[in-house]
């Protein structure tokens, strides 16, 4: 008898265990198709927003790709968030308090996992129409930057309540099934058909989640399905590329030592001979050391300076007389493509953009444009209308030899007039000029003064005081404007506004006695936001942005130079060239790169160096996808052929290494070289 009970109480133990899981597998098979196909929705609204129909004409086999690994990707988002449902469920369906538990609070869980799965996939579709590029590293801006600021652009510039509602109404089916599980009549299964859609659905759950039946799960690599970068960054779906961004960022704040034998290695595919340079012995120069002045110009990209049309959408203001005066070098590409990247790679020397609030915020580098100046003698000051507790810089430039330091909060105390005028990101750039044109008035040692500009930024607004030149929103404009709650003629405007209070302060130096000793030179930190770029034949001009250049005729007059237009660079190019003119006989880190006025060009460093895209004079080089060269439309410096070339191994090993050698050098100087046994 007791046997008996005791036989048909796990008769109804696993009647009930069977009854509990046939409910919940259908919640979870729907779950996993309902999320897969929302993502697959999400990169279809981007591939009718971000490719044009002619760039894949001929890219058949590559769409097939980009839609069969997007769809695993998208089955192992799913895989991965159903498991724990999957997993709590086996568990607990024979507990009943347990399974009470999980049983009640599925249709919350499910809601919850399917409104942040669509608010990522709608977040990652305007991410791509901002930055072009799915989220990544620069994402973890919000948190490392001013995050009251960036909330009040993305409220201001986005559709964000619209972006909320849509992802709780795609996030009701789940939670409509859940319920309609509660209420389903099942009929009874034979026990092997039960086990057996058990243990298929087990399998096939694992196989989605590991995106692969192969020895390795879908990965980072298997996103480059083409050479047509705007491909491969529709490949992956919001939430992988979060995970990769986690990763990278994790990444780029540790340091570790570096083997001397590997940063040969490096040199030797990137077919350079040294990171170093040397200024040639000028006597002249020795004896007169010229102020020098560098601007970095918040969004200054020739994306947007390519739409200018003077008398109708004039974008210079003031500055279109020094472009036109000076040296302007327009084949020239910014290295990051944010402020932090460019400011850390330009002024630093270091490709990771976090290094002034990591682990080596403390320690002094060697080899920067500061220590190089302060090394000649220069006084070494930073000026900036934006509040640079910013990515610590406050602390870390004094670190690495900044004498004065001057921000929002000095211009404040200096000029009390610009209270009224201040933004989210700070005061207008005039204020940052205005105090640097004093200074080198009132400077009694050559001074080197760099220049972090804020105004051209979200929510784009002028000073009210300003009287802009006449912009329209012509055909170039209306064809490359990117969907928006901000009024394109205040971006225009403020573009504008920023390049003309460069442009009056270039003026000022150059009409007064300084402009006979102060070189002047500016670029922009990366490409102008929300600017529509039609790739490939605009994939350089997408992260160009120009290198400006005043001499005055007293060194010209007595340092060789060359001026060649066409010459390709990018922001390795600009101390070096710099220091050309400025100091004499002065080692100083050149990274490959080179003066860009040197009477002959050196090949083996006439390159420039983006993250995303290698230039030189053959054309432009994508580094995602297939390794390939786009080559320039003839006499044109900002666009290329659609037409993709094939590139030579050398090649090939070449733009891999270069950002490879950028972090050993970093590492190198941050934690050291391991000597190899030969060069002990």
């Amino acid at each position: 008898m007791v046997l008996l009970n005791v036989k048909q109480d796990i008769t109804r133990a696993m009647i009930m265990y069977q009854t509990r899981l046939k409910k919940l597998l259908p919640l979870i098979w729907f779950q996993l198709i309902w999320l897969a196909l929302l993502l697959m929705v999400a990169r279809f609204a981007m591939f009718c927003s971000f490719v044009e129909p002619a760039q894949v004409a001929d890219k058949g086999g590559d769409l097939l790709r980009m839609w069969g690994t997007g769809l695993r990707y998208d089955l192992r988002i799913a895989g991965m968030t159903v498991v724990p449902f999957l997993v709590l469920g086996l568990g607990l369906a024979g507990w009943n308090r347990g399974w009470g538990y999980l049983w009640r609070s599925l249709p919350t869980l499910v809601g919850i996992t399917a409104f942040i799965v669509a608010g990522v996939a709608i977040g990652n579709y305007f991410y791509y129409q901002t930055y072009h590029n799915h989220i990544d590293v620069f994402a973890f801006g919000l948190v490392d930057d001013d995050t009251r600021a960036v909330l009040a652009n993305l409220w201001q510039d986005y559709p964000v309540i619209k972006g909320v509602l849509g992802a709780i109404l795609l996030a009701l089916p789940p939670v409509w099934f859940s319920y309609r599980t509660r209420a389903m009549t099942l009929r009874p299964w034979p026990g092997t058909l039960f086990w057996g859609v058990l243990v298929l659905s087990v399998v096939l759950v694992a196989i989605a989640a590991r995106g692969s039946v192969g020895t390795f799960p879908l990965r980072r690599g298997n996103a480059q399905v083409s050479d047509l970068t705007v491909l491969n960054k529709l490949t992956p779906n919001g939430l992988m590329a979060i995970d990769w961004a986690i990763k990278d960022h994790k990444e780029d704040i540790r340091f570790e030592k570096v083997d001397a034998a590997e940063g040969i290695k490096l040199l030797g595919a990137t077919g350079l001979d040294s990171l170093a340079g040397r200024t040639p012995i000028n006597t002249w120069l020795a004896d007169h050391q010229p102020h020098v002045v560098m601007s970095l110009m918040e969004s200054f990209g020739s994306n947007m300076l390519a739409l200018d049309e003077p008398g109708k959408n004039d974008l210079l203001g003031s500055l279109r007389e020094p472009f036109r005066q000076d040296f302007v070098f327009k084949r020239f590409v910014s290295e990051g493509n944010g402020t932090a990247p460019s400011l850390a790679a330009l002024f630093f020397h270091s490709p990771r953009e976090n290094l002034s609030h990591s682990s080596a915020q403390s320690k002094a580098l060697t080899d920067t444009p500061f220590s190089t100046y302060k090394q000649a003698g220069y006084r070494v000051i930073f000026i900036s209308p934006g509040n640079m507790m910013w990515r610590n810089l406050v602390n870390y430039l004094p670190v690495q030899g900044v004498d004065a330091l001057y921000d929002q909060n000095a211009l404040l105390e200096m000029y009390p007039e610009s209270a009224k005028e201040i933004t989210d990101w700070g005061l207008p750039d005039e204020y940052a000029y205005r105090l640097a044109e004093t200074l080198l008035k009132e400077a009694k040692q050559p001074l080197f003064i760099s220049i972090l500009t804020v105004t051209n930024h979200p929510p784009y607004v002028v000073p009210p005081h300003y009287v802009p030149q006449p912009v329209s929103v012509t055909d170039g404009v209306r064809r490359h404007a990117e969907a928006g709650q901000i009024d394109q003629l205040n971006i225009l405007r403020t573009y504008q506004y920023a390049a003309d209070a460069f442009g009056h302060f270039v003026t000022d130096i150059k009409d007064s006695p300084l402009g006979t000793h102060t070189l002047i030179a500016a670029s922009g930190d990366h490409q102008m936001r929300r600017v529509k770029a039609y790739y490939p034949a605009e994939q350089m001009l997408d992260r160009a942005v120009p290198f400006y250049l005043y001499v005055p005729k007293e060194i010209l007059d007595r340092v060789p130079w060359r001026f060649e237009p066409e010459r390709p660079g990018s922001h390795k190019d600009i101390f070096p060239t710099l220091y050309t003119f400025s100091l004499s006989d002065m080692p100083y880190q050149a990274l490959g790169g080179r003066n860009l006025l040197a009477p002959q060009d050196d090949p083996t460093r006439a390159f420039g160096y983006n993250e995303t895209v290698w230039i030189d004079a053959d054309g432009a080089y994508p580094l995602t996808g297939n390794p390939v060269r786009y080559s320039w439309v003839s006499g044109e410096n900002w666009y290329l052929d659609e037409a993709a070339q094939p590139i030579d191994e050398a090649q090939r090993q070449r733009v891999q290494a270069y950002p490879a050698l950028l972090r050993w050098q970093l590492n190198a100087r941050v934690a050291g070289v391991i000597a190899d046994d030969a060069s002990e």
